[in-house]
């Protein structure tokens, strides 16, 4: 799969938490406000790359190459 897509986890957790408010007032709450969001987002671009390398993949195997050729081949009107 040429396209493939990976995202950069810290990258994405730190501009997860720029653009996040808390509404918590006390600084530990706001802090931990923060980590838990950070690390759900890290995780996260994780998981989504774990995902997109599984499916890149599936997409070079020979069996999915033959089944997308006759998905593309199939005439649906």
């Amino acid at each position: 799969m040429k396209n493939k897509v990976n995202i950069n986890p810290e990258a994405f957790a730190h501009s997860v938490i720029a653009g996040y408010t808390s509404n918590k007032e006390h600084l530990e709450a706001i802090a931990k406000d923060h980590l838990v969001l950070y690390l759900n987002a890290y995780f996260l671009a994780e998981k989504f790359n774990a995902m997109e390398e599984r499916l890149a993949e599936k997409a070079d195997s020979k069996d999915f190459k033959e089944l997308m050729a006759k998905v593309l081949e199939t005439k649906l009107f």
